[in-house]
């Protein structure tokens, strides 16, 4: 066979090859843009949402965004609060506080998860959830302002004053008592962090209010036990000196009425106070470096005095007593309480498992300091 018949025929036989592989070439490239298109179609940018993806646990997979919000709501939307305390309950509906749920929102992010990024990046998010699952979560949204007066108005209902019992004794010795009340009081910060945690998470079930209880420091029963008179002692002024009295009358009703409870102390100064014109004290005569003189508050010493000489009779505590440096006239010596704004006080201390309770009674130019308590505690 001549050269040239070679030649011819191996070109035919090379241009065969070029023409099949073009035409494999578009074979494959049209076989290509059909799975493409059905993939873009069918997998990425058709009307649902992709697979493997869940809305606060709500598998919402190959959903309309349409039945996806009806799934969604049908397991998660705003329900009522119900609070409880004791016997009482309390319910907040969403309504009350403005609560509802982006859900609408959320959907849109699920819809458009694979959708709206570039396309590669949606391709590698589609084949992700192959076996990684995608969960989006509802935000909540609330009127913090209509929550907090809801609050307030549950507190109304649930608050309660603490009261201490009282002791009332009569200047003729009567005794009255009235009775304690245990306090509450709703616990507001913990309550709305409890709501609000509730709310994010979802939850509905009931939540148990905590209130704060608030014990009275005088009890009825430590009230009813003041039954008696433990001691009194009565010493007399002259009605003559008008300034001398009224400081007699302002200190006996200020150190007066005071219920001591076991382990207290009594402070004669605290209670009497400074002795100035402002507390209603005036010029008369005071014992001043051994001599007598006016001054502020001259005769409050003969109600400490008298005070001093009944806690004797009671047998309270004694913690602190001066005796004056000039004899007293309306007591034995040794039987007086000096005090003073220097810092000399008379105290004493309620040593007795029950409550004393401590009257002054200034009448006509006698003065009577009494102390009552329980009769288990009277000296014999």
């Amino acid at each position: 066979m001549s050269k040239e018949k070679k030649s011819s025929r191996s070109y035919r036989l090379k241009e065969n090859k070029r023409k099949t592989s073009i035409i494999s070439s578009i074979g494959l490239i049209f076989i290509l843009g059909i799975m493409i298109n059905y993939f873009n179609k069918n997998c990425i940018y058709n009307d649902k949402i992709a697979k493997n993806i869940y809305i606060e646990n709500v598998d919402v997979s190959n959903m309309t965004k349409e039945e996806a919000i009806k799934v969604v709501d049908e397991n998660i939307s705003p329900r009522d609060i119900n609070l409880l305390y004791e016997d009482k309950s309390y319910k907040i509906s969403p309504n009350d506080i403005d609560l509802t749920y982006d859900t609408k929102n959320v959907i849109d992010k699920a819809y458009n998860y694979t959708k709206t990024d570039s396309y590669i990046e949606n391709i590698k998010r589609y084949l992700s959830l192959r076996k990684d699952k995608k969960e989006f979560n509802i935000n909540s949204n609330y009127n913090e302002a209509k929550l907090s007066e809801k609050i307030q108005n549950i507190s109304k209902d649930i608050n309660v004053d603490m009261i201490n019992a009282k002791v009332y004794i009569s200047n003729y010795g009567g005794i009255s008592t009235s009775p304690s009340t245990i306090g509450k009081e709703l616990d507001i910060a913990n309550t709305k962090d409890v709501i609000l945690n509730n709310i994010k998470n979802k939850n509905y079930s009931d939540i148990n209010l905590k209130v704060n209880i608030k014990k009275p420091h005088v009890k009825t029963e430590d009230a009813k036990s003041v039954n008696t008179l433990l001691g009194e002692f009565t010493t007399k002024f002259s009605t003559s000196l008008t300034g001398r009295v009224q400081n007699i009358r302002v200190a006996g009703n200020k150190s007066s009425d005071v219920l001591l409870m076991p382990g207290e102390e009594y402070s004669y100064n605290e209670y009497t106070g400074v002795r100035n014109k402002a507390n209603g004290y005036k010029d008369a005569p005071v014992i001043i470096n051994g001599k007598l003189e006016d001054g502020l508050g001259g005769g409050v010493c003969q109600v400490s005095t008298t005070l001093y000489n009944a806690v004797l009779e009671s047998g309270l505590k004694l913690i602190s007593i001066t005796n004056h440096s000039l004899l007293s006239t309306y007591v034995p010596i040794g039987r007086d309480a000096m005090v003073n704004d220097g810092g000399t006080d008379f105290r004493f201390k309620n040593q007795y498992n029950h409550p004393v309770y401590v009257k002054t009674v200034v009448g006509n130019g006698t003065l009577t300091c009494r102390i009552y308590g329980n009769d288990s505690d009277k000296k014999i």
